[in-house]
């Protein structure tokens, strides 16, 4: 059993640290989820303004096409 004392302690000590290291884990895959999140909601607003622009320089083309009056 002398041959295990040594042992004891680091064992211990991991399994002590397992709950932090796990909640640590977690808020680390939560915040890189979140700022995947917000990145696609970045790029999820530039297309919808890119499109509204399209729109209205297409609006704008027609209505010279046409004339206005």
């Amino acid at each position: 059993m002398a041959m295990l004392d040594g042992l004891v302690p680091g064992t211990v000590l991991t399994i002590g640290e397992a709950p932090s290291a796990a909640m640590a884990m977690t808020y680390i895959a939560m915040a890189n989820s979140i700022g995947v999140a917000m990145g696609n909601a970045v790029s999820a607003q530039q297309r919808g303004q890119l499109i509204g622009e399209a729109a209205t320089v297409k609006v704008v083309a027609v209505i010279f096409e046409l004339g206005a009056t």
